[in-house]
């Protein structure tokens, strides 16, 4: 992926975009890391993985456009230093809604924009996402330019959800659908600063004017949903304990919680209960290890073995139920280094 810095709201250099699609969840992690997004990714309905990604730099904005058409959780760091603003680009009345933290999130709102809070981030099937990446110092220089010198950037960042009426939002959405679309359709116009001058001045106006709206709405977001906390304390647990055995009464006992509670804050956040949840974690590390060995060195059913899977037959029809192929298909099928 094509990328350069830029240090002020000004324009003086053509704009870098790129596009790249994946196929495959390890695929997927490899693109995001390369920009800049650490993040660990769980695909957890069956199928091939795809989607893609089209990047554009346009001044000190970073903006990008996620398809993807599995259902995944996401979780990490967000960029250091920036304000990562997020929406639903294409939002779809019959799917299901998108979770951050656990909160089911409203077609109409922006998400994400706590940069002290890590990414906890489950998907429905097809969501087309949009980002708007930021350094905070670009967003408040453009806020003093615009006249917004009284814009409360520390307030709107306190918050990860901010709610939009859902004109104001749906005027962000179409204007960044317009420039994601002019990679495909004019892209060099892309490349002229009088363009990038225009996009600036065209979208910061409508960026600020929906943060310090959905500040002041923030009241009509509901209350945090319950047992989130005992979901991630879950998750966490699961990930460094992955290869020891595990009931579910353990992981009660180290979640603090009842098996009612843990079974139904899964299943409210995730999809799943815990035991199938951990199941899917360990399929995903069998097939990281599978990607990355040799094919005349490696025994699957070895493998399988040190992450649990004692039946061979069960294990090939889950894994590929979840991945669309059989194992020895992954194997030696190298991704590239991030």
């Amino acid at each position: 992926m094509t990328q350069t810095a830029a240090a002020s709201p000004g324009v003086s250099a053509p704009v870098p975009w790129a596009q790249q699609s994946w196929s495959g969840l390890e695929e997927m992690e490899v693109v995001i890391r390369r920009l800049a997004m650490p993040l660990e990714l769980l695909q957890l309905d069956g199928g091939h993985l795809g989607g893609g990604v089209v990047a554009i730099r346009i001044g000190p904005l970073r903006l990008l456009r996620f398809r993807i058409d599995r259902r995944i959780h996401a979780w990490g760091p967000k960029p250091v230093g920036e304000l990562t603003i997020s929406l639903d680009l294409e939002p779809s009345g019959g799917r299901p809604p998108l979770r951050a933290h656990g909160t089911s999130l409203p077609e109409s709102c922006l998400f994400g924009l706590d940069s002290d809070r890590d990414v906890h981030l489950t998907l429905p099937r097809e969501v087309v996402l949009g980002l708007v990446v930021i350094p905070r110092e670009s967003l408040c220089s453009w806020a003093d330019q615009l006249g917004g010198g009284g814009f409360d950037l520390q307030g709107a960042c306190r918050r990860n959800v901010l709610p939009l009426d859902p004109l104001r939002c749906e005027g962000l959405r179409s204007y960044l659908r317009q420039i994601f679309a002019l990679v495909k359709s004019d892209p060099w116009r892309l490349q002229q600063p009088s363009s990038q001058r225009l996009i600036l001045e065209d979208l910061m106006p409508l960026l600020l004017e929906a943060l310090i709206h959905g500040t002041d709405q923030v009241g009509r977001l509901p209350r945090p949903p319950a047992r989130i906390e005992i979901v991630k304390a879950a998750q966490r647990w699961l990930h460094d304990h992955s290869h020891q055995p595990i009931t579910l009464a353990e992981l009660c006992r180290q979640a603090h919680a009842s098996r009612r509670s843990l079974i139904q804050g899964f299943r409210d956040h995730l999809g799943m209960g815990p035991m199938a949840y951990l199941k899917i974690h360990r399929l995903h590390g069998v097939r990281r290890l599978l990607l990355a060995g040799d094919h005349d060195q490696v025994r699957i059913g070895a493998i399988a073995a040190e992450w649990g899977f004692l039946n061979a037959g069960h294990f090939a029809r889950d894994y590929r139920l979840l991945f669309g192929e059989r194992p020895r298909d992954t194997l030696g099928h190298r991704i590239p280094p991030a």
